[in-house]
């Protein structure tokens, strides 16, 4: 009666670990990435309504404070103090269109990316006077 070699089994094992070990980095890389995006893409919309409800708030009310507001407002999850806002033209002209620029700096969740993020949202309505 021959006896069979555990060799062949044993070395499988150690070969599954190897690989493993290989590509879990790589694996959890992707998933970080993924989450980061996902997150950065969520507070890009955020801060493109709050462009829009400013900018129809300045078509409105042709006021930059109440803008700021109805911008804050617009984005409830995100810190309005944060906000950076730029408005073209200054005031409203009826028949123009004013356009309104967000920029929110973000904590990235992972840091892949570095340590924070500027985001930009904008939004532009028609000023009737």
């Amino acid at each position: 009666m021959k006896r069979k070699s555990l060799r062949s089994t044993t070395g499988e094992r150690g070969a599954a670990a190897v690989e493993f070990a290989l590509v879990a980095p790589v694996l959890l890389a992707l998933v970080a990435g993924i989450v980061e995006f996902s997150y950065a893409y969520n507070l890009q919309i955020s801060v493109t309504q709050a462009a829009r409800e400013a900018a129809r708030e300045m078509a409105i009310e042709d006021d930059q404070g109440t803008a700021a507001l109805a911008a804050t407002a617009g984005a409830p999850g995100l810190n309005g103090a944060d906000f950076e806002y730029a408005f073209s033209p200054g005031s409203c002209t009826a028949g123009e269109n004013m356009t309104v620029t967000i920029t929110y700096p973000v904590p990235t969740l992972t840091g892949i990316f570095g340590s924070t993020v500027m985001v930009t949202g904008t939004g532009a309505m028609r000023c009737e006077g």
